[in-house]
């Protein structure tokens, strides 16, 4: 301990998040995903097993329709606009600028990254990356464990 990271104390290693539990009750988890996905699901299932509830973390500066459903450990950066019907599942990163429109969904442990437009009725099954600037037509489903290219159109 006594490490900084942008200038926040690091107040605890992963082997002492169980000692962490008994003062904190929430965890956010904030490993990106452009490797892997495989250490943000250990981390989601470890914090989950030791009790910790995730809040959904909202940017001020994005629109989540009254009619979404963005679910537990979701992370929704600046900009976002999430519109009616979409449906985020848990442990995603919905980061800068992305669209997500009507009745998409989103499925567990994905990450949107900035500036991707998924389109209405498109299902991102679980585990899925989709890179920067990424367009998906209308109602396509994008498999299980994909990683989408920057910059691609998806049809």
């Amino acid at each position: 301990m006594g490490q900084k990271v942008f200038s926040y104390e690091v107040i605890a290693s992963d082997e002492q998040l169980q000692d962490l539990f008994h003062k904190y009750k929430y965890a956010v988890i904030t490993v990106g995903q452009l490797r892997s996905v495989d250490t943000r699901i250990v981390l989601f299932e470890k914090l989950k097993k030791i009790g910790f509830e995730f809040p959904v973390i909202t940017s001020s500066r994005a629109y989540v329709s009254k009619y979404a459903q963005v679910d537990e450990g979701t992370v929704v950066m600046h900009d976002v606009l999430i519109n009616a019907g979409a449906i985020i599942k848990r442990n995603c990163i919905i980061n800068n600028k992305a669209l997500i429109e009507h009745d998409a969904i989103i499925n567990e442990n994905c990450h949107i990254s900035t500036g991707a437009v998924i389109n209405g009725g498109v299902i991102v099954e679980k585990n899925c990356f989709v890179g920067s600037n990424v367009v998906t037509k209308q109602y396509i489903t994008i498999k299980e464990n994909s990683f989408i290219k920057a910059g691609s159109l998806q049809v």
